[in-house]
């Protein structure tokens, strides 16, 4: 198994807090980190599972890159975690109606609505975010916050979507991921 770590950080500086810490929880799993801008199909073609990790709440270059990422990992056939921006991106490219302005910052109650692969039950997730999605035309919702979407997935294919951070507090999810 060989994991790569998309980027959408802009700046570098903000791979330390949003990227390096899933490297972190890999461990000695063999994985690499690129940006996203450095990526394609034939080297997509090398991994068995993507996680595309989240960026800083200022950071939206990626929403004018969704025509790109809709290229590159649509015919994606093995698992992908999209973590925050990574779960917006995913979304966006298969079929929902756009993202919509939600802020959610600090810890929040994740509530599962339906058993999956990733997690169970209620528990508590850190956030970072200013968007969101309410439209999941190819997704499942697979638990809620208050205010917002918390995880999805495809109805088809292993590609999960979490809007919160695991790498703050609930780095079982990321775990969890590699058992796909």
């Amino acid at each position: 198994m060989k994991i790569l770590l998309i980027s959408t950080c802009t700046h570098t500086l903000n791979n330390s807090e949003f990227v390096i810490p899933i490297s972190d929880i890999l461990g000695d799993i063999e994985h690499d980190i690129m940006h996203f801008e450095d990526c394609n199909k034939e080297i997509l073609s090398n991994y068995s599972k993507i996680i595309i990790c989240g960026t800083s709440m200022q950071d939206f270059t990626y929403v004018d890159w969704l025509p790109f990422f809709d290229d590159l990992l649509k015919e994606f056939n093995r698992p992908i975690l999209g973590i925050c921006s990574g779960m917006q991106i995913l979304t966006s490219i298969f079929g929902i109606s756009g993202l919509i302005d939600k802020i959610e910052i600090g810890f929040v109650e994740v509530n599962t609505l339906i058993s999956n692969k990733l997690f169970d039950g209620r528990f508590q997730a850190y956030n970072l975010h200013n968007y969101s999605v309410n439209d999941c035309n190819e997704f499942t919702i697979l638990a809620t916050s208050e205010n917002c979407i918390q995880a999805v997935k495809h109805m088809a294919r292993e590609i999960y979507g979490i809007s919160f951070h695991p790498e703050v507090r609930n780095q079982e999810v990321v775990k969890n991921f590699l058992n796909i």
